[in-house]
């Protein structure tokens, strides 16, 4: 294949695919606790790159390798009013129990299920010392360091913890992230604190993604148009080899 057209070829796809993860940002710039992704592309020279035969080659950059990375910077605290609402003021996140084991996140908008459970908007239990937090009271109030008061009466604390940095993390859908390495476990967020009657936004910043978009657009149609030309000269070609 010609090294040009590959390139092209090449281009395009990363274009796609960056698409997607900004179409993605945007959707969920109102989802509560959002953290937006991005995909940071790698390329080389194919004729340097290793066990190559360098020989006369003209290759032009081609992608090689792709990473999704996550961008954990806090995004604006709002005031709700509602008692089950918390934020976290600080590095951290609430622990939640899933079928594939405990997850992360920071999404705050709990409430109670039948059994008096605190879960999350989707039903997942949230933890607090380990355990599922069951509240059995009509007055409920959280202090800074995540300590459950019910009736005035201390009866747990919810669970915040927080992992090295740069965090190793995946994202797994809903707002839930769990660690790349099975086994990884979070240590109390120390410095972290909780605020009841407040959700943290999603850190989507609407006009940065959309000009984006804007940039990732232009660049795909460059990679189109280079794509017809190269077959354009390539037909041409053809057809003048064919007559000589």
């Amino acid at each position: 294949m010609n090294s040009g057209l590959y390139a092209a070829l090449s281009g395009g796809l990363a274009s796609m695919k960056r698409m997607d993860v900004l179409a993605n940002n945007l959707a969920n710039s109102n989802t509560t606790g959002f953290k937006k992704g991005s995909i940071q592309f790698e390329s080389v020279l194919a004729a340097i790159s290793e066990g190559s035969d360098q020989s006369g080659s003209s290759d032009a950059p081609v992608l090689v390798s792709e990473q999704y990375g996550i961008d954990f910077s806090p995004g604006p605290v709002n005031k709700t009013g509602n008692t089950l609402d918390l934020a976290l003021d600080g590095d951290g996140f609430f622990v939640v129990n899933t079928p594939e084991g405990k997850a992360y996140t920071r999404q705050g908008n709990f409430r109670l299920d039948a059994s008096g459970k605190l879960v999350t908007a989707d039903g997942r239990e949230v933890l607090g010392r380990g355990a599922p937090i069951v509240i059995n009271g009509s007055s409920v109030s959280f202090d800074s360091q995540g300590k459950i008061f019910v009736e005035g009466i201390e009866t747990g604390a919810i669970d915040v913890v927080d992992f090295p940095k740069p965090y190793d993390l995946k994202m797994i859908g809903g707002g839930l992230f769990m660690p790349n390495e099975e086994g990884a476990a979070g240590q109390p967020a120390t410095k972290t604190s909780v605020i009841q009657g407040s959700l943290e936004a999603s850190n989507v910043n609407t006009i940065e993604e959309m000009v984006r978009i804007i940039e990732t657009t232009r660049g795909y149609e460059a990679c189109q148009k280079a794509i017809q030309n190269y077959d354009t000269l390539t037909g041409k070609a053809v057809n003048e080899l064919g007559k000589v």
